[in-house]
């Protein structure tokens, strides 16, 4: 008899405190019936407006905690907490990593990669298919020119891993954050979870897409985007999350 999947999920605001918010409405929105599930978010002392976020957080028992770096960390944080996360927790029999800016579009998305994940053996952690607009997947052409979306690594927006000892092993030793790899005529930069994804692979296993679909909006924790797209991807998320807001399902 499988055993029944006990989720420890972790995110982390980075000053996405409306993002944030998003996530967690549209989590619990799509999800009538999670599996035995905690969540924590961990905030990176955030200075934009948190009084929405921790409200939804507080109404759904989701602790948000210091996560001990800031917003003006020397380099992205985001995978160092992760792997705090993992070391802290034992008796789950999978993790959850959700990016801030992930917006849950189908019902049930965390039962089908718990499913879709026990029907692989080799796989060490399943992630969602993507998409930019809510509606249909990253083009494959797009993720041709850029692999890191979702086939060189297991993307962490929505990131499902059993919790192995070859994973802890892993995390304990090379850990979720990003590396920067100094070959003798190039530089090649891995970006979050994905040294992991390749010490993983060293082991026989890999990582799968689902069938679920999940909106992500990309890159909202750090200033990389031109202003114009900055705020088409607010503009998309205020739309959604007014439409929750109004109905929270």
């Amino acid at each position: 008899m499988a055993t029944r999947p006990i989720i420890a999920a972790a995110s982390v605001n980075h000053n996405t405190s409306a993002y944030m918010e998003l996530m967690l409405r549209s989590l619990f929105a799509r999800h009538r019936a999670l599996p035995s599930f905690t969540l924590t978010v961990f905030d990176n002392d955030s200075t934009d407006d948190t009084r929405a976020l921790r409200a939804v957080a507080a109404a759904r028992g989701v602790p948000i905690v210091p996560s001990g770096f800031g917003l003006a960390t020397e380099h992205n944080s985001h995978g160092d907490i992760l792997s705090r996360f993992v070391q802290a927790r034992a008796g789950c029999t999978h993790f959850l990593f959700l990016d801030a800016d992930t917006c849950f579009i189908e019902d049930d998305t965390i039962s089908t990669l718990v499913r879709e994940l026990d029907d692989h053996p080799e796989a060490f952690g399943i992630g969602p298919r993507l998409s930019w607009d809510g509606v249909s997947e990253v083009p494959a052409e797009a993720r041709a020119a850029n692999p890191d979306i979702c086939d060189a690594r297991l993307h962490p927006c929505c990131a499902l891993v059993r919790n192995t000892p070859i994973f802890r092993r892993v995390v304990a030793e090379v850990g979720l954050m990003c590396a920067q790899v100094l070959w003798a005529e190039r530089a090649e930069y891995l970006d979050t979870f994905k040294l992991m994804t390749r010490v993983m692979a060293t082991h026989g296993l890999r990582h799968i897409l689902s069938s679920a679909l999940v909106l992500h909006f990309f890159s909202v924790s750090y200033p990389w985007d031109p202003p114009e797209l900055v705020a088409q991807k607010a503009a998309r998320r205020d739309a959604r999350l007014g439409d929750l807001r109004r109905d929270p399902g």
